[in-house]
């Protein structure tokens, strides 16, 4: 990726969810679709092309926005919503901008410095390298990014992504502690991502490499852990749909679930979903009322109960910010 994109933002919106942003989204190709009313989607046929464009109307968008974080909270989650239409420079946030660890969404720092070092000749990338780099970001590969995180310097790897992208939110961890608790922001993930798919539309091989990871995301993790919540199960199989999730528990007796991706014709919509929520568990649930925190540095999360109320959330979250209040 290239030095220097994020400094050239003088003439993009920052607003709260008190202002309207329209935006275009993509339709549902799932085997059992969501109605475009359930998404708030609509089809525009181009009658010079015969092709059909989804567009989704996002007038009451901060509204929307307002109701997820409401949901949320009746969920026991604190919620931070960020969508940024890459056409027009618009943002809308709801919720706190406030940091938070970025679990495995780290990965994507990761990758763009390794990458990078490739491109200006700061290093020679084997096979085995790509192949830890795909697996780190479709599936989410721990290991993989542990490897890397150490092999090309650690916590350096985010002062150059912070660097280059003029990310004023993101730091990277303690030294001594592990890379998902570098911390970021909602808005600084977004500059990242509108970096990323910039460079990728203008041909830069890097950018358009990790692109393409993203959108050949796993259903689940290398380790089984479900990678479906937020953007992949609020929007459907949308047309160029691709996310970076990440997770973990339990700092302050919290989980947190980030879904960040993008979607739309080119890549127009970046979208970041952060979730910090009370463990939680159902009445019948073995773990109700025993005060267990599965603290997912020791404890396989997989099937945990309180992590799926967590991942719905997040999912519940998608759905009602994209809701069918904004077809137009």
């Amino acid at each position: 990726m290239k030095h220097g994109r994020g400094r050239a933002r003088s003439g993009a919106m920052m607003l709260c969810v008190a202002t309207a942003l329209a935006v275009s989204g993509c339709e549902s190709m799932d085997s059992h679709p969501l109605p475009h009313e359930a998404l708030g989607l609509a089809s525009v046929t181009d009658t010079d092309s015969d092709e059909s464009t989804v567009t989704l109307s996002t007038a009451e968008l901060p509204r929307q926005i307002d109701a997820a974080v409401a949901l949320a909270d009746s969920r026991g989650a604190r919620l931070t919503v960020a969508v940024l239409d890459r056409e027009s420079g618009t943002r809308v946030l709801g919720g706190s901008d406030e940091p938070f660890e970025t679990a495995s969404t780290v990965k994507l720092f990761i990758a763009e410095e390794v990458l990078y070092r490739e491109v200006t000749g700061e290093a020679t990338l084997a096979d085995e390298d790509h192949e830890l780099i795909r697996s780190m970001l479709r599936s989410s590969d721990d290991n993989a990014a542990t490897l890397l995180w150490e092999t090309y310097g650690g916590p350096e790897i985010v002062e150059h992504v912070v660097e280059r992208h003029n990310l004023t939110g993101t730091t990277p961890p303690d030294p001594g502690s592990w890379w998902w608790n570098t911390t970021t922001t909602a808005s600084d993930l977004l500059t990242w991502y509108d970096d990323l798919l910039g460079d990728s539309a203008s041909g830069d091989e890097s950018a358009a490499r990790i692109v393409g990871h993203l959108v050949e995301f796993t259903d689940e993790g290398i380790d089984g852990y479900d990678q479906r919540f937020g953007l992949p199960e609020g929007l459907g199989d949308s047309t160029d749909l691709g996310v970076k999730q990440g997770w973990m528990c339990c700092l302050a007796g919290e989980w947190l679930h980030l879904s960040t991706g993008f979607f739309g014709d080119d890549h127009r919509y970046a979208v970041v979903v952060a979730a910090r929520e009370t463990v939680t568990y159902e009445e019948s649930d073995p773990f109700y009322d025993t005060g267990f925190l599965p603290d997912t540095a020791m404890y396989d999360a997989t099937d945990d109960g309180s992590a799926q109320h967590a991942r719905e959330t997040v999912t519940l979250a998608v759905e009602t910010t994209l809701g069918s209040a904004h077809r137009p």
